[in-house]
């Protein structure tokens, strides 16, 4: 009877792991997003300063 109740908490064990490997993905891909975004708005910007030559 004891080793079912191994069972029970190593495919809880398993099933937590899926869940944080999810929203370590999910958390991930949000800011790789992020940053291209940013990166996006920074490159379609017009420079407005030209550059001072002495």
């Amino acid at each position: 009877m004891l080793e079912h109740y191994f069972g029970i908490i190593e495919a809880i064990f398993v099933f937590s792991l899926a869940i944080a490997f999810y929203v370590w993905q999910m958390r991930d891909l949000k800011k790789a997003k992020r940053e291209a975004e940013a990166r996006e708005r920074q490159a379609s910007q017009p420079l407005t300063e030209e550059p001072k030559t002495d």
